[in-house]
């Protein structure tokens, strides 16, 4: 299929959260600023949807469960597919597994090519049963993918080996940021803390789910206090684990050293306030925040898995 103008492109993504959300939002940003026409299918909250269409996007409200259920999951198809054939859409794009698999068929009723991101690494906690049918749906719906874009190589690699995708169709393009101006707001965000000057400050940046390992990070906090008593942990972020992990604190009798700020929109402000970064994920497909705080200049502590092996030099610029 040749194109004679610039073609339109649908971006589908079920509701997202961190960096998979924030990767949708700038790529449409890029897409739309390249002069490209972007129809954003989400379910995001209002504001969201609200800055889309400021920065340019069609915007169609469009909500996928979590679960799978085979009469919904039909409907959602189908009324995807009429909304694809409506707007004219010449290129699906769907972000993740559950879109993947809706968006692909819908693309494939509505007669438009489609392509599909992969951003994270299939539940840890998902049987061997699941991972078989996932597996064979992969393998039939593949067929019909142009092409499968993975943000690092080891979730390329996963999808080849554990879910039998062509190698040949599967693309890896690395995430990327845009970093801000110098603010010099650390030290407010410090201040308003009661970080005092001569404490070091050591934060993650996370949604607060299992998956992310910040209640590996608390166990951490009364072992590293010990032996330098001025340092300062902080865990910006929200989450369904947050209440878990304020007590897990209190537990091990390290809250006084503990900071939970809850979400912020000014986030750059908190990686200018750290001395050192550390995200203690169990779990990621490349890890948007260590490549926040790699672009502010923090040293970073990570775990050696996923797409982090390929975005820090170990002994280098982190650990």
């Amino acid at each position: 299929m040749a194109y004679t103008s610039k073609p339109r492109i649908a971006e589908f993504i079920r509701g997202a959260k961190g960096g998979m959300k924030k990767h949708y939002i700038d790529l449409i940003k890029g897409l739309v600023d390249s002069g490209i026409e972007v129809i954003a299918i989400c379910n995001f909250p209002s504001k969201d949807r609200s800055m889309l269409k400021k920065l340019g996007a069609v915007v169609v409200p469009f909500a996928v469960k979590d679960r799978i259920n085979p009469i919904r999951d039909i409907w959602a198809i189908l009324k995807l597919a009429r909304i694809l054939r409506r707007h004219k859409v010449d290129i699906m794009h769907c972000h993740g597994f559950r879109a993947g698999m809706i968006g692909r068929i819908a693309a494939l009723l509505a007669r438009c090519r489609c392509i599909y991101t992969i951003h994270n690494f299939l539940p840890m906690n998902l049987g061997k049963g699941k991972i078989k049918i996932v597996a064979w749906a992969e393998k039939i719906l593949s067929y019909f993918t142009k092409n499968i874009i993975t943000v690092s190589q080891a979730l390329g690699e996963e999808i080849t080996q554990m879910l039998g995708v062509d190698s040949q169709k599967v693309k890896v393009i690395y995430n990327g940021i845009a970093l801000p101006e110098i603010s010099e707001k650390g030290q407010v965000i410090r201040e308003k803390w009661g970080v005092a000057k001569d404490e070091q400050l050591i934060g993650t940046v996370a949604r607060l789910i299992p998956s992310k390992g910040v209640d590996t990070l608390i166990e951490a906090v009364p072992l590293v206090t010990a032996h330098y008593p001025h340092i300062k942990f902080m865990v910006v972020g929200d989450g369904p684990q947050e209440s878990f992990l304020k007590e897990k604190a209190e537990e091990l009798n390290c809250s006084q050293n503990i900071i939970f700020t809850g979400y912020s929109e000014y986030i750059w402000y908190y990686y200018e306030a750290f001395d050192i970064f550390v995200l203690p994920s169990m779990s990621e497909g490349l890890g948007i925040s260590v490549l926040e705080a790699m672009g502010m200049g923090k040293p970073v502590f990570a775990y050696r898995i996923g797409g982090i092996k390929e975005i820090i030099k170990h002994d280098w610029i982190g650990y």
